[in-house]
């Protein structure tokens, strides 16, 4: 899929990472955080030290926490690392609960058409300061 790839194409810079999530020795999940610039033209667009969140989980395991779990760990290391954390959510998708009860924030006035002919809105993560 073109709109997955662009999601991988050229990801890991200096400023990037991730975490796969395996069962029994297979990878059934994986989020990363990528620091998009702004020449990349990225959906949404918070500053250089809040890379966006990137979240997927295998038809098989969701439903089971395993993006909750995937999310907690790319939070901890953003909060290590001193950074915040933004990603983008169709305005209908139940994980928006989930990102919220972890501590994302709507950002007003993000809404813009997603792919799918719906509507996607930006959400933040402040690190302790």
């Amino acid at each position: 899929m073109p709109f997955v790839a662009a999601h991988l194409n050229g990801w890991q810079g200096p400023e990037d990472f991730g975490f796969i999530a395996e069962r029994d020795a297979e990878a059934i999940g994986a989020a990363w955080a990528w620091q998009f610039s702004l020449d990349e033209h990225p959906a949404f667009y918070v500053g250089g030290r809040t890379p966006e969140v990137t979240i997927g989980v295998s038809e098989a395991a969701r439903g089971q926490g395993v993006g909750g779990r995937l999310l907690s760990v790319v939070i901890a290391e953003a909060a290590r690392r001193g950074i915040g954390l933004c990603l983008n959510v169709r305005h209908d998708n139940p994980a928006r609960c989930l990102y919220e009860r972890i501590g994302f924030r709507l950002v007003p006035d993000s809404a813009v058409p997603n792919r799918v002919g719906g509507t996607s809105v930006c959400m933040i993560w402040a690190a302790p300061r």
